[in-house]
Order: C-alpha cells, then structure tokens, then sequence
C-alpha cells in the first residue's frame, strides 16, 4: 500500500555538480545539485536569485557544469556554504578556461561541460538557467574502448534532498532497450 505523503518533489537523487563562471572579473564556484535535462541539446540549471553566481552567468551568458566527483566532494561542498559575494572562492579549485573564455573548467572533475545561455526562466526565487553545451571534456581514462563516457569509472556524486545526503553511483544493472525484450505478457 503506497502513502500520499503530498506535493513531494520524488525526483531525487540527482549529480552534484559545481557551476563556474566570472563574475566582476574572478572566477566564482557554486554546488548545484538543481540540473536536468530538458531535451538532447539543451540542459537547466536552477539557482537562487540571490546567488552572487548568478550575476556571471546573466553577464556572461556562458556557465561551466563540472560533474563532482568522491575526490572534490570536500571542496564541493564548501563552495556551496560560502558565498562568493563575500569570499574568495577563486582558489578552491585548479582550473583552467576553456573556448568559451568565461566558463573555468575544474582540473579535478573527470568531466565538464562549457555551456552557452540561451534562456533564462524566471520563477519566484530562482533563475533557470537554458544551456546548450557548447563542449564536453572528458578525462581520456573516464571513456570506454567506443569513446563514449564511462559513467562507472566517473562515478558521479548524487545529491538527495529531502534529507540532504550525498551517495555514490554503482554498477551497471542492465543495458537499455534489451532487458525488456524479456518480458513476457501473462
């Protein structure tokens, strides 16, 4: 028997990244954990508008997404209690800028995404932030013998919630579009 426990968010959990950018001409980090998928091409993310972070991105319009991994998840977490209006996240992480110019990437983080602006949804306290990814960097080591990302040697953070938790990735369960080809109406 299933309980109605109300209007409950039920999508978590969802990848800890960290989201770069410069603001006022230094690079800023902020923990995002609020991202998704919108379609093929485009991804959001959802920040607080007070977020000083916030203020790179709409000057900018390019964001860095570095997904985080077990090695930076104390810095990750930090850059998500210290506010960058009032301190100096700049060093927290080693990096390096990408294309874009405006979008530091995380030497630390197996993969990050430079990703452009194409639109901002505003709602109540936040800003939703319309990404296209513009380039991904993958580490060399974190792909498969195919050259796509091997999400099992990444080993992506997830962050919960409800009870604001971090856990960690596990092993392939099965491949997509095969284990249904078992299934038998009865």
């Amino acid at each position: 028997m299933k309980k109605n426990i109300g209007s409950v968010i039920g999508l978590y959990p969802t990848p800890a990244t960290i989201v770069g950018t410069v603001v006022e001409g230094r690079v800023n980090w902020l923990n995002i954990a609020h991202i998704g998928l919108i379609g093929l091409d485009r991804v959001m993310i959802s920040s607080r508008k007070e977020h000083y972070s916030n203020r790179g991105i709409k000057e900018n319009k390019t964001v860095s997404i570095n997904l985080v991994n077990e090695a930076m998840l104390v810095e990750a977490d930090y850059v998500g209690t210290a506010t960058g209006s009032r301190t100096d996240k700049s060093k927290v992480f080693a990096y390096r800028m990408g294309e874009l110019k405006s979008a530091p990437l995380i030497d630390k983080a197996y993969l990050s995404m430079e990703c452009e602006v194409v639109d901002i949804y505003d709602h109540g306290n936040y800003d939703n932030f319309i990404l296209k990814v513009v380039n991904t960097y993958v580490e060399e080591n974190m792909l498969d013998e195919s050259g796509n990302i091997n999400y099992e040697k990444i080993r992506p953070v997830l962050f919960e919630m409800p009870t604001r938790t971090y856990l960690r990735t596990g092993d392939t369960i099965a491949k997509c579009w095969s284990l249904g080809r078992d299934y038998k109406d009865e």
